[in-house]
């Protein structure tokens, strides 16, 4: 092996440093590019292995290119930014853990479709915020799945609910404001429970029980019918009339 070395120092001043072995300040001499050129191929497994071993930590000014793999024993830190090319895994055991100090600035797209979770029946996220987007369909919304959702406790639903197949409740089912039921007349209501309460028309003397050609058949009363115009009762049938004057 040969080498052309230039010393900016005397051989008295070089032989009495300490804390700086070789200081090159110009390229007189050497190959451009190439002030320090190791020709050993010798391959790094570990830390005390490879064609340069150092007991002590290296400073660099500049980039660095490295053509193979870089294993890191301590820590990894970048005052800048991090990019990769290709995947990235984190960690080797659940006992390791991810920490985003930082906010998120992309999508989070899984790689493979419908396989993997966020979160687990053991290990669950907390509160999940996302954005305003509306929903118009079973495809649209802030939050849109081609599957079932379970949900263990109350949902509170600031707008409509808009349910595209049936609707069943185990428990009660509260309105507080009007019910409509039905969309045209080929629908039907039916009562499995008892009625509770008093059925009172919203607007006096408008609407009818039963029309002209869909009857009510028996009508059982226990106290009295009041205002009920002859005309009418005679259109309902003599077994009405009976059910009433015999109270």
């Amino acid at each position: 092996m040969t080498a052309t070395v230039i010393l900016t120092d005397t051989f008295g001043n070089f032989k009495d440093k300490t804390n700086e072995l070789i200081a090159m300040t110009q390229a007189a001499g050497m190959a451009t590019g190439n002030p320090i050129k190791l020709q050993d191929t010798t391959q790094s497994t570990s830390n005390t292995t490879g064609s340069i071993i150092t007991a002590g930590g290296v400073g660099i000014a500049k980039d660095v290119t490295i053509g193979g793999s870089v294993n890191v024993h301590g820590n990894l830190h970048a005052n800048g930014n991090i990019t990769s090319d290709g995947s990235l895994t984190f960690g080797d055991d659940a006992t390791d853990n991810v920490v985003f100090d930082a906010d998120v600035n992309s999508h989070i797209i899984p790689n493979t479709d419908d396989t993997y979770n966020l979160g687990s029946t053991t290990q669950q996220w907390g509160i999940l915020y996302l954005g305003a987007t509306q929903s118009t369909s079973n495809t649209t919304g802030s939050i849109v799945t081609s599957g079932g959702v379970g949900i263990k406790k109350n949902v509170t639903i600031g707008g409509s609910v808009n349910v595209h197949g049936n609707l069943h409740a185990n428990g009660n089912i509260t309105s507080d404001g009007d019910l409509t039921l039905g969309d045209a007349a080929t629908d039907s209501v039916t009562f499995a429970a008892d009625v509770n309460s008093h059925i009172i028309p919203n607007t006096n003397d408008t609407f009818d029980l039963g029309s002209s050609s869909q009857k009510w058949n028996d009508l059982h009363i226990a106290g009295n019918v009041n205002a009920v115009p002859v005309n009418t009762l005679a259109t309902i049938g003599d077994v009405m009339a009976l059910s009433i004057a015999l109270g």
